[in-house]
């Protein structure tokens, strides 16, 4: 099992920094709604898909465009805008952020994070972003978007993989304010309140106000963090993960522990808890799923799924049921309270991208399947919705 947990981990790793090239990205794709839509970023486009029937609203770009770049980012979604990002026109690593119409899917505006995206892609420079230099050569980059966006209160939040972080106004596509973190930026970030809470690769959790990018405060927890923190009911409390296999609960004021001792998981733990009824349901690459006390971070329960089942993304719950998937496609619904198996089903592909629960159906993007979108029964019987776009 530990063979197999570190093959995985590296197979995860490879798809992260293999992300770029004239092919579709080899990673997860990213996914969001906005309770009516489903939108989905994978390879070299963004689609928006109809939750109800699985039809494509639109597509950006509406033909697949070498300099336009390959996407993999959870888009930001608002009623003005759809928030998306790439890793940069092809053969680059020069990422690209894109303001979308929500109702058309046409670009309102872009901002590039280095010279070479603004010129392939037509677009202004971020504050700090490296321009051309000695004799024009431009400097090697590293400014891919592969974290998810956050889009609050008309404020576009988004990291990069150099670890340099940006708050950007939604209406106009021009960058506020700009934090250097010292490694990649791959989670969505959480805006609570005047603070926006930025998980890095570099060990930290980075506490920084939403107006100017002042440091609040930043606490290094041994290991790196991939997923965004969860916050409690009150916004009290931040409950977040590491590749230390680690859950810790912070005060979201100060960053000091809340639990006397951090949950120890089986492995790495790479997507934040999902919150319900005072239990936090968690998983880890390792294959399995913890339920964990709210209030002192002793475990209700915690089982692998099936041998091998190695997870990725966050739970998400609904009706009762809670819901995981694993690299091998496989769909559970587990009882809550127990961990029991309730409901499963199958499909061609990996889900590690968030599964999400609207309008009666469980969506998932798998990586590598049939269907860009997949959308199921709440008892995982029936599959109501499969999208795959037109060649």
């Amino acid at each position: 099992m530990r063979a197999k947990s570190f093959a995985f981990l590296a197979a995860l790793t490879a798809f992260i920094l293999a992300a770029c090239g004239a092919a579709p990205s080899q990673t997860w794709p990213g996914l969001t709604t906005n309770g009516e839509v489903a939108y989905v970023a994978s390879g070299q486009q963004v689609h928006a898909v109809r939750v109800a029937d699985g039809v494509q609203v639109w597509a950006f770009p509406a033909e697949v465009n070498n300099n336009t770049g390959v996407f993999v980012a959870d888009p930001g979604v608002s009623a003005d805008l759809i928030l998306v990002g790439s890793e940069g026109p092809t053969n680059s690593y020069s990422g690209v952020l894109y303001g979308l119409d929500p109702a058309t899917g046409a670009q309102k505006w872009c901002l590039a994070f280095d010279q070479k995206g603004a010129d392939r892609a037509t677009c202004p420079l971020a504050q700090g972003a490296p321009s051309a230099g000695l004799f024009g050569i431009a400097p090697a980059v590293d400014n891919r978007v592969i974290g998810g966006l956050a889009l609050v209160d008309g404020v576009a939040y988004v990291g990069l993989s150099n670890g340099k972080f940006y708050a950007v106004d939604a209406a106009t596509g021009r960058d506020q304010w700009m934090f250097e973190t010292k490694r990649d930026v791959w989670a969505v970030p959480l805006v609570l309140g005047d603070t926006v809470y930025v998980s890095s690769l570099d060990h930290h959790l980075y506490a920084l106000n939403t107006a100017n990018g002042a440091l609040r405060w930043q606490k290094d927890l041994g290991a790196a963090l991939a997923g965004t923190p969860t916050p409690s009911e009150d916004g009290r409390t931040l409950y977040v993960g590491t590749f230390g296999n680690l859950l810790y609960a912070l005060d979201a004021q100060t960053g000091e522990p809340v639990w006397a001792q951090p949950y120890t998981a089986q492995n790495w733990v790479w997507a934040g808890p999902t919150r319900h009824a005072g239990v936090l349901y968690l998983t880890d690459v390792g294959g399995y799923i913890h339920a964990i006390d709210e209030a002192t971070g002793q475990a209700v329960w915690a089982a692998p799924v099936k041998p091998g089942g190695l997870m990725r993304a966050r739970p998400a719950i609904a009706d009762g049921v809670l819901y995981v998937g694993d690299r091998d496609g496989k769909l559970f619904g587990l009882d809550p309270a127990t961990g029991a198996v309730l409901h499963t089903a199958t499909l061609k592909g990996q889900i590690l991208a968030p599964i999400l629960v609207v309008q009666d159906k469980v969506l998932v993007a798998p990586f590598s399947g049939d269907n860009l979108l997949a959308g199921f029964s709440l008892d995982l019987q029936s599959q109501p919705l499969a999208f795959a776009p037109t060649k």
